[in-house]
C-alpha cells in the first residue's frame, strides 16, 4: 500500500504541476483560455462523477452509469465559458477555441443529461426520479466545488494559488494517514469511517499549518530581497494571520470532506470508490478532501483577503 501510494504521488505530483505550468505558460503567451486547468478540473470531475454513478449503482442496479459523469462536468464548463465570455470581446476574440469547447460540452451535457434522466423516468417512474436525484446531487456537489478551482484565476498568480491549493489536501491526507498508522488510538468518527483516528487528524492539522506558513518563506529561501518579491510568491501578499486561516481552514474542512465521502461510500456498501489510483482507490478516494477545501480556498483568496485582482 505504502509503495503503490509513493508510486502514484510520483507521477500525478508532476503531471499536475506540469499542467499548471503550461497554464501558465498560454496565458503569458496571450492565450487566456486556462485549457490545461480546465482540463484537471474535468478530468477529476468526470471520474469521480462517473464513480458516483457506480456508488448509486450498488444499491439501484438500474440507475445509468454516465449520470454523475454529465452532472459533474457540466458546471465547470458552463463556469469556465462564463468567466471567459465575462472578460471582454478581446478575451472573446483570442480565446474562440476555449469558448467553443465550452459551448458545445455545456451543450452536449446538458442535453444528454436531460434526455437519460427523462428516459429513465418514463421507463421507471417514481423509482427512477428518486435514484436519479442521488446522481444529480453527487454531480453537482462535485460541479460546484471543483468549479471553484477555475474561479480562482480572478487573482493574477492563480497557478500558483491552485498548486498550493492540491499540495495542501496532499499534504494533509499523506500527514494524516501516516500519523493515524503509527499513533492509532481513538477513532474520529468510528460510525462513517472505522479507519481514521484522532492522531491522524491532528497530524494532518500540523502538516497542514507547517506548510501554510512555511511559503512565508519562500523569498528568504530563494534569496529575494522585499522589493523585488516575485509575483509568484503567494505567501508575500498574505500576512501570519491569514496564512493561519488558511492552514486551519483547509486542515479541517479537508478532513469534513474526507468524512462526506466516507458516509456516502458507506450508504453505497462499498470499501473504495474506485481502484484506478494505486494505493489510494478512485478519483473520489484521492481527492475527496479537495472538495470542501477549494470552494473555501476561493472565498479566502479573492474575497475575504482582498488580494490584487
Amino acid at each position: 500500500m505504502l509503495k503503490q501510494r509513493l508510486v502514484a504521488a510520483a507521477l500525478g505530483l508532476p503531471m499536475l504541476f506540469v499542467l499548471l505550468w503550461l497554464n501558465w505558460f498560454l496565458r503569458l503567451r496571450g492565450i487566456p483560455d486556462n485549457l490545461p486547468l480546465l482540463a484537471v478540473v474535468l478530468l477529476i470531475a468526470g471520474a469521480s462523477g462517473w464513480e458516483v454513478s457506480c456508488i448509486v449503482r450498488r444499491r439501484y442496479p438500474k440507475t445509468a452509469p454516465v449520470n454523475g459523469v454529465y452532472a459533474a462536468v457540466l458546471l465547470p464548463l458552463l463556469v469556465h465559458g462564463i468567466r471567459m465570455a465575462g472578460a471582454g470581446h478581446n478575451m472573446i476574440t483570442v480565446s474562440s477555441v476555449g469558448l467553443l469547447i465550452d459551448s458545445l460540452g455545456t451543450t452536449a451535457a446538458t442535453m444528454l443529461l436531460f434526455l437519460a434522466v427523462w428516459s429513465d423516468i418514463e421507463q421507471r417512474g417514481r423509482e427512477g426520479i428518486m435514484e436519479n436525484l442521488y446522481v444529480l446531487l453527487g454531480g453537482a456537489y462535485l460541479g460546484v466545488t471543483l468549479s471553484c478551482l477555475l474561479l480562482i484565476e480572478l487573482i493574477p498568480f492563480h497557478e500558483i494559488a491552485v498548486g498550493l491549493v492540491f499540495l495542501l489536501v496532499f499534504t494533509l491526507d499523506t500527514a494524516a494517514y501516516f500519523g493515524g498508522k503509527h499513533f492509532g488510538g481513538l477513532l474520529l468518527a468510528p460510525r462513517i469511517s472505522p479507519r481514521k483516528t484522532l492522531a491522524g487528524a491532528l497530524c494532518g492539522m500540523i502538516a497542514t499549518l507547517v506548510l501554510t506558513l512555511g511559503v512565508k518563506y519562500v523569498p528568504h529561501v530563494a534569496g529575494f530581497s522585499l522589493p523585488e518579491l516575485p509575483w509568484w510568491n503567494l505567501g508575500a501578499h498574505l500576512r501570519w494571520e491569514q496564512l493561519l486561516l488558511l492552514g486551519v481552514g483547509v486542515g479541517i474542512l479537508g478532513q469534513v470532506g474526507d468524512l462526506v465521502e466516507s458516509a456516502f461510500k458507506r450508504w453505497g456498501d462499498v470499501k473504495d470508490s474506485g481502484v484506478i489510483i494505486p494505493g489510494h482507490g478512485g478519483f473520489l478516494d484521492r481527492f475527496d478532501s479537495l472538495l470542501l477545501v477549494a470552494p473555501y480556498c476561493y472565498l479566502l483568496l479573492t474575497r475575504v483577503l482582498n488580494l490584487p485582482l
